[in-house]
């Protein structure tokens, strides 16, 4: 393992990484299951269909770490997968990596939020209205 401060590397097993890893994985994700609750418990309260029945989409490097989406279906107690950007032409060979997934997600909503006339952002917005752009946009995506 690299070190800094110019401390020489040293050697690390793997199971030793994991056990530290993986607690302040799962406290991270249960601070997301919190907002994702009281999100549900908004949209509930607002008449909105609030069951997020398609699942958790982890993106991102950090979304290949090793036992991450067993945790987190763990956390969230739904099914979990490694979300990988779709549709994509040109450098496809890097660009179709988990790590890349979130940038070019971005990337995809905003072109079709450009292409669609939804540059402009309603100034006040709705939680159920954005939750609804979002899911549909996920569904499309991945």
């Amino acid at each position: 393992m690299p070190s800094v401060g110019g401390r020489p590397p040293r050697s690390l097993q793997r199971q030793t990484l994991a056990e530290v890893i993986e607690p302040r994985y799962t406290e991270l994700l249960n601070l997301v299951n919190d907002e994702i609750l009281q999100l549900q418990e908004q949209l509930r309260q607002q008449g909105v269909k609030h069951h997020l029945a398609a699942g958790i989409v982890l993106t991102g490097g950090a979304a290949q770490i090793d036992g991450l989406a067993a945790c987190a279906q763990r956390v969230f107690h739904t099914q979990v997968r490694i979300g990988q950007p779709l549709n994509i032409t040109g450098l496809t060979d890097y660009a179709q990596e988990p790590y890349y997934s979130t940038a070019v997600g971005l990337l995809h909503y905003g072109k079709e939020s450009h292409l669609s006339g939804e540059a402009e952002v309603e100034k006040r917005a709705s939680v159920g209205n954005w939750f609804k752009r979002i899911n549909s946009w996920l569904r499309k995506e991945f």
